[in-house]
C-alpha cells in the first residue's frame, strides 16, 4: 500500500509541476512565438532562397520540410516538434482549470458532468493533436516513410483532425458549460469559432472547394486552427496572471 501511495504522489507531484501556472506560462509563451516565428520565417527563406519558389496558393505547409523546397528544412521540424510538446501542459491545465476533479469535501460542489465529458474529449483529441504534431517533425517530408508506412501523412491528418475535433468540444464547453478562463461575451465568439471553424476547413480539404487550391485549403485549415487557439491561449494566460 505504501508503495502504490508513493507512485501516486511521485505522478501528482510531475502532474502539478506541469500544471503549474508559471510552466503553463512560458510554455504558452514560447509556443506562440517559436511556432509561429520559425514557420514564418521557414516561409519567408523558402519564398527567397528555395529551388521552387515556395507559396502558399502552391505548395503545400508539408513543403517546408523538405530540402528541394528550403535550404532550412529543420527550421519547419523545430516549429512543429515544440509546438507538439510545449501545447501539453496547456492542454492539461485547461482540462485542469475548466473540470477540476475533486479531491477532498471542500472542493465540492463539483462542475457538472457536461463539463467533465466535453473537456475529457477536448482533452483526448488535443493530446493527440500534439503527438501527432511531434510525430509531423520527426516525420519530416526528407523522411516521412518507416518502409512502406507514409508516416508523415498519418502524422499530419492526425495533428490536423486532433487539433479540429478538440476545437469542437472545448467550444461547446465554452458556450454552454460554467468556466471561468474566459468571461462572458468573449466565450461565444471564441466558442462557436471552435465548434464550426476548423471542422469546417477541414472537410474542405476533404471535398475541395472551386478555385481554390489544396495547398491554399492547407494552409487555411491551419489558419483556422491558429484563430481558434490563439485567443484560447491570450486569454489563459490572462487567467493565470489574474490568480497572482
Amino acid at each position: 500500500m505504501t508503495k502504490e501511495i508513493a507512485e501516486e504522489d511521485w505522478i501528482d507531484r510531475i502532474y502539478n509541476k506541469i500544471t503549474a501556472p508559471k510552466t503553463v506560462k512560458y510554455a504558452g509563451i514560447l509556443v506562440l512565438v517559436l511556432y509561429i516565428g520559425l514557420v514564418a520565417l521557414g516561409v519567408l527563406i523558402a519564398a527567397l532562397f528555395g529551388s521552387t519558389g515556395y507559396s502558399v496558393t502552391t505548395h503545400y505547409i508539408s513543403a517546408l520540410g523538405a530540402s528541394d523546397t528550403t535550404p532550412v528544412p529543420i527550421l519547419y521540424d523545430l516549429a512543429c516538434i515544440s509546438a507538439g510538446v510545449l501545447t501539453i501542459p496547456f492542454i492539461l491545465y485547461l482540462e485542469k482549470e475548466i473540470a477540476p476533479i475533486p479531491r477532498q469535501a471542500g472542493d465540492l460542489p463539483a462542475p457538472n458532468r457536461w463539463n467533465y465529458r466535453l473537456t475529457g474529449m477536448g482533452f483526448f483529441w488535443s493530446m493527440l493533436g500534439s503527438i501527432f504534431y511531434i510525430g509531423v517533425g520527426i516525420f519530416s517530408a526528407d523522411r516521412g516513410e518507416i518502409g512502406d508506412i507514409p508516416m508523415h501523412e498519418i502524422c499530419s491528418f492526425g495533428a490536423f483532425g486532433g487539433f479540429a475535433f478538440a476545437a469542437i468540444f472545448l467550444g461547446i464547453a465554452l458556450v454552454f458549460t460554467r468556466q471561468s478562463l474566459i468571461p462572458k461575451p468573449y466565450n461565444y465568439p471564441i466558442g462557436v469559432w471552435g465548434m464550426i471553424g476548423p471542422i469546417a476547413f477541414a472537410i474542405f480539404n476533404l471535398t475541395g472547394l472551386p478555385g481554390v487550391t489544396s495547398e491554399l485549403l492547407e494552409w487555411s485549415l491551419l489558419w483556422a486552427i491558429l484563430a481558434w487557439i490563439i485567443p484560447l491561449a491570450m486569454f489563459t494566460l490572462h487567467y493565470i496572471n489574474k490568480q497572482k
